[in-house]
């Protein structure tokens, strides 16, 4: 490959001329004047089926003279032969000024004597698309002489032809790495599209744009932190075996991580396949993403990013909903007077099959501007004057209760309303700053509580 290798607006893609290729000088075919005469047969052989290739052709074509005035000129022309396990055929993608592209062939579209040659006159230069799925084709190489008087000498031709291939690219956002697969005929789902047509990538790339590929939905539910996570994963063409591996960003940092990585081989006739994740008993409720890869050789699938010689990659939004620890909280009236006692019951629950740890906060800054502190229960620590907090472990089934006490009447400046809120670790429909979910209010009434007889 050559990447610093110049365009050429013939072809698509216009760098295509640094893909890999062959660059041949072709003497000593035999030649019958102002006819077709055969020069080669070249095959182009793939490891393993790969979905239309792109026939690259460039400088293509042969002229000679001598000093008596003679001339040759060899305009080329092409014939699909064979192909494995499929005949392809061709289509124009660019170029072939001067040419015709038939499903069969790629010949001049008259030839005739000529004063100089260029791209159109004698020499074919375009990109035609071998349509099909082939590990293999043939094509067939002639040359159509026109002689002006007698031989100008020892016939010869030149020959560029390259190839390039179609590839599927990672759509997640740029801190999750790019990878790229060649298009074959195994991929995730019933189909796979073929991306960045225009531009030969010279290493792992990612679309820009969402890809229109979704062979499935993520599925929705939550989560059991330290419990087990199973995505079925459809396929195609997994006729020769081949392996599919899928990533998961459980942490949300912005990557796929060794530890976030599940993979399955996939069985000759399969059509699916099932990876198993670990739940971290850490998670916690994001939109994060997951990433999927298949390909014929599981060691092109060790890593999230990088080339893969065949399959699909697919990228995709992915709502981590954590079912942990749940945190509720009341208070036992709606209004309290000055002087009367109020307590807020915090309770912290594990309603998972697993050991989790927790962690509870209490903001206690609308509560103390209307009341005093009297204490708590359940082993808290208050921080700053304004803050309980508990942390610890409960095991499957158990709860916490925290019950915290305050006097009504403190600082004048308070606002009128005795407002708990509640944060924690590790917990599902406990967010900060929700007070309908995570917090509970009691109103603070005009005058002083009246004593009892």
């Amino acid at each position: 490959m050559n990447p610093a290798a110049p365009d050429d607006e013939y072809l698509v893609p216009a760098n295509a001329k640094g893909a890999p290729g062959i660059s041949d000088l072709y003497e000593g075919f035999e030649v019958t004047p102002n006819d077709w005469n055969d020069v080669a047969r070249l095959t182009f052989t793939f490891s393993q089926p790969v979905r239309n290739p792109r026939l690259h052709i460039s400088g293509t074509g042969g002229a000679t003279g001598d000093k008596s005035g003679n001339r040759e000129d060899y305009w080329p022309g092409l014939e699909i032969s064979a192909g494995t396990p499929v005949m392809p055929t061709f289509s124009n993608a660019a170029g072939f000024p001067g040419f015709k592209v038939t499903k069969r062939e790629i010949v001049p579209a008259s030839v005739a004597r000529s004063k100089e040659t260029t791209c159109g006159v004698v020499y074919m230069c375009g990109t035609a698309r071998v349509d099909g799925t082939v590990s293999a084709f043939t094509v067939d190489m002639r040359a159509r002489n026109v002689r002006k008087t007698r031989s100008a000498g020892q016939p010869f031709m030149w020959a560029a032809f390259r190839v390039t291939l179609e590839e599927d690219e990672s759509d997640a956002p740029a801190s999750y790495g790019a990878a790229t697969h060649v298009v074959t005929d195994q991929f995730i789902g019933s189909g796979v599209s073929a991306d960045n047509l225009t531009a030969v990538a010279f290493q792992p790339r990612r679309r820009t744009d969402a890809d229109a590929d979704s062979p499935f939905q993520p599925p929705s539910g939550a989560l059991t932190p330290g419990g087990s996570l199973t995505l079925h994963v459809p396929v195609t063409g997994a006729g020769r075996g081949s392996a599919v591996a899928g990533w998961i960003d459980f942490n949300d940092n912005g990557r796929f991580e060794p530890g976030e990585r599940a993979q399955s081989l996939v069985l000759p006739g399969l059509t699916r396949t099932a990876l198993t994740w670990t739940v971290p008993r850490d998670v916690r409720s994001s939109a994060s993403w997951l990433r999927l890869r298949m390909a014929g050789d599981p060691a092109e699938l060790e890593l999230p990013t990088g080339y893969a010689s065949g399959g699909e990659v697919e990228d995709h939004p992915f709502a981590i909903t954590a079912s942990g620890l749940t945190i509720t909280q009341s208070a036992p009236r709606d209004t309290a007077a000055k002087g009367e006692r109020v307590t807020f019951v915090t309770t912290v629950g594990n309603p998972t099959e697993l050991a989790q740890p927790a962690r509870v906060a209490i903001g206690l800054r609308d509560v103390v501007d209307d009341a005093r502190y009297r204490g708590a229960s359940g082993g808290v620590t208050l921080t700053g004057k304004e803050t309980l907090t508990w942390a610890g472990d409960l095991e499957p089934g158990e709860q916490k209760v925290i019950r915290a006490w305050f006097r009504v009447g403190g600082r004048e400046s308070g606002n009128g309303e005795l407002v708990a809120n509640v944060t924690g670790s590790g917990v599902t429909q406990c967010r900060p700053g929700t007070l309908i979910q995570c917090g509970s209010k009691v109103k603070v009434k005009s005058g002083k509580a009246r004593k009892s007889k």
